[in-house]
């Protein structure tokens, strides 16, 4: 298993201990009394937080085909991207519906903002990243464009 499949897993099992702590919060109960609408919220972003996660590990430890660490996160990092994208407003159902929509839609967010820093880094180059410079214009030299954009090593 590589490095990246390890951070995988630890970020599926710090979700699953974040759910965890949300589901525990109902079971002392008895002794506090009180259970708030926040307490809800925070099982459901939990929870959906960490579904994504394990999606992610479904896909590089094997549940049907293996794929390595990379392909897993592409490929969930786009389901979630799709949900975000593709998921009608919740406008009938109540506000418990509501409330769920949303944590499914931040916990989608949450996914993608956490892996984002690792999905540019796997991103395959595009056409254009590959595509000759303009020959038009005149390219200046790395070093002298990487100064004019401030770039200090």
């Amino acid at each position: 298993m590589g490095r990246l499949e390890d951070l995988a897993v630890h970020y599926a099992n710090a979700a699953r201990w974040e759910l965890g702590e949300a589901l525990t919060r109902i079971a002392s109960l008895d002794d506090e009394g009180t259970l708030h609408d926040k307490d809800l919220a925070r099982i459901a972003y939990a929870y959906q937080r960490m579904s994504w996660w394990q999606q992610v590990t479904d896909l590089t430890h094997g549940c049907e085909e293996t794929v390595d660490g990379a392909t897993a996160l592409m490929t969930v990092r786009q389901r979630a991207r799709e949900s975000l994208i593709n998921t009608r407003p919740v406008n009938n159902g109540g506000l418990f519906a509501q409330a769920m929509a949303e944590s499914r839609r931040g916990g989608a967010r949450a996914f993608l903002d956490a892996t984002e820093k690792l999905a540019e880094a796997l991103a395959l180059p595009t056409d254009q990243d590959t595509r000759p410079a303009n020959t038009g214009m005149p390219a200046a030299p790395a070093i002298e464009r990487a100064s004019a954009e401030g770039y200090r090593p």
